[in-house]
């Protein structure tokens, strides 16, 4: 795999699970959205990167 779709996927894998912690203690909707909408970006441009 490319190092570009490597490097976001694991950032997409870290703010998933930052906002599953998030998510488990209790923050604010908003943040978990914000951080789990932050992740699916990640995941779409991982997608395209590996695609081209």
């Amino acid at each position: 795999m490319e190092p570009l779709t490597l490097v976001l996927l694991a950032l997409m894998a870290s703010l998933l699970f930052a906002a599953w912690q998030a998510w488990r203690i209790g923050n604010d909707r908003r943040d978990v959205a914000l951080l789990s909408g932050v992740a699916g970006l990640l995941g779409v441009g991982a997608g395209v990167a590996a695609v081209v």
